[in-house]
């Protein structure tokens, strides 16, 4: 046999990580989740295409007294076609001054969805439309979140251009209309609803719904989600950096040349879009790449505890906490009973792991 054939851009990728790279030559290579791609693929093609048969009935000169022998309207609807075209509008609108007839549509639009980077999708028509999406994402929710944020930014921004030209414009748009640079998914509607003495660990990280009373809401604050960090030593950014539920550097220069290892030598980039002050792409040093910011986003602790009627005779009952993020914040307060979406998590404590002999 002959020479074993090394796959495409495995040579760079070796000299990369050796540090023999040429001048020119140096590239971060990432691992790709083939399955995340692919959830993202087709989360983007159910909120293209997803459709549903209504029935509008006729109504003559505004009477309530309809023809009993006349068959209803039938049309289709795109829920989240219409889901995105209110998030644009709402935040292509709030930086303009409203006519007084908008005004009435603007109320409309309100009540109808109280978001503006959130995509609200029921968990029921993803299961109709296709079983294997959604029990992928129902297994591997934790897994699957980031690339369903990615296939709602690029639906919206699909479907609405003129909001990605407004992002891109560092002038004056961004400051004129509160165009967004984040969005969120909201999954509801579960199949399974589980009250919070059934979280156990076999539904760590799977898409689950937990029913409860809200007994305390702490303050709302800011969290790094996705950080840029650039290396004080070379300059090179390291940008999309995710948090694994505390601040996490890079651990390694993506500059071969560079290998900076110290954690207290990457600074946190705030600005938007790898920016300076002047709006200028920022310098990304001698191993080039300017990278974007960080993305920030608001956050609030909920304590949930147990609902009366499900708590077993002769026990205490039991809580458990939740955080919420973005627009969910300040959106329940104590003495609400709610039905929460989202996955069950493990998070070490650190200031328990910081004692002394621990």
């Amino acid at each position: 046999g002959g020479p074993r054939q090394r796959r495409p851009g495995a040579e760079a990728a070796n000299a990369a990580i050796q540090g023999t790279a040429a001048a020119g030559e140096a590239q971060a290579f990432e691992v790709v989740d083939e399955g995340g791609e692919l959830v993202r693929v087709r989360f983007h093609e159910f909120l293209q295409n997803y459709s549903e048969i209504v029935n509008e009935q006729t109504m003559a000169d505004g009477n309530d007294m309809a023809d009993e022998d006349e068959d209803p309207t039938q049309r289709q609807y795109y829920p989240y076609l219409e889901q995105a075209g209110q998030l644009a509008r709402r935040q292509l609108k709030s930086g303009s001054s409203a006519s007084p007839d908008e005004d009435d549509e603007d109320e409309e639009e309100a009540e109808m969805s109280p978001f503006s980077s959130t995509l609200c999708v029921n968990y029921r028509h993803l299961h109709s439309y296709d079983p294997d999406l959604a029990e992928a994402i129902e297994g591997e929710y934790v897994r699957f979140e980031p690339y369903l944020r990615r296939a709602a930014k690029e639906f919206v921004l699909g479907c609405h251009p003129a909001l990605d030209r407004a992002n891109n414009n560092a002038g004056g748009t961004m400051k004129e209309y509160n165009v967004v640079t984040s969005y969120f998914v909201a999954l509801y509607n579960c199949s399974t609803v589980l009250p919070v003495r059934a979280l156990r660990t076999g539904t760590i990280g799977r898409f689950s719904a937990i029913s409860g009373t809200v007994t305390r809401a702490s303050d709302v604050r800011p969290e790094l989600l996705v950080g840029s960090f650039r290396c004080k030593k070379c300059g090179l950014v390291a940008p999309d950096v995710p948090q694994q539920y505390h601040l996490t550097r890079p651990p390694l220069c993506r500059n071969p040349r560079c290998q900076n290892r110290a954690s207290g030598e990457f600074r946190l980039e705030i600005g938007l879009g790898g920016r300076d002050g002047d709006g200028d792409a920022g310098d990304a040093g001698p191993g080039g790449g300017g990278g974007g910011g960080s993305e920030f986003v608001d956050w609030q602790r909920l304590r949930v505890q147990e609902n009366a009627d499900e708590i077993p005779p002769g026990s205490m009952p039991r809580t458990v906490d939740v955080v919420v993020r973005n627009e969910m914040v300040e959106r329940a307060k104590a003495g609400d009973r709610v039905v929460l979406t989202g996955s069950l998590v493990v998070v070490p404590d650190g200031s328990a792991l910081a004692r002394a002999g621990e």
